[in-house]
């Protein structure tokens, strides 16, 4: 079971995990993700790399532009 909230809402969800566990046989932890997100980025990095635009908002994802590459797409971006 997968749940992603807001911050502010993690001690309800940690709270409402911990009472379903013992609806299910067996050993159940709770886990709570480092990533931003649905992205594949930590959240102490995320919010720096959208900072230098090394990341765009992209849907429910975001775009990684790397430093490398063609120059004038680089210019196009930071422009």
């Amino acid at each position: 079971m997968s749940i992603r909230t807001k911050l502010q809402n993690k001690e309800h969800v940690i709270e409402a995990l911990r009472r379903a566990k013992f609806k299910f046989p067996g050993h159940q932890k709770i886990h709570i993700s480092k990533k931003w997100g649905f992205t594949k980025f930590n959240a102490d990095e995320f919010e720096d790399m959208v900072a230098e635009k090394r990341l765009i908002p992209d849907g429910c994802g975001v775009k990684y532009i790397p430093n490398s590459g063609p120059l004038d797409k680089w210019r196009a971006l930071h422009s």
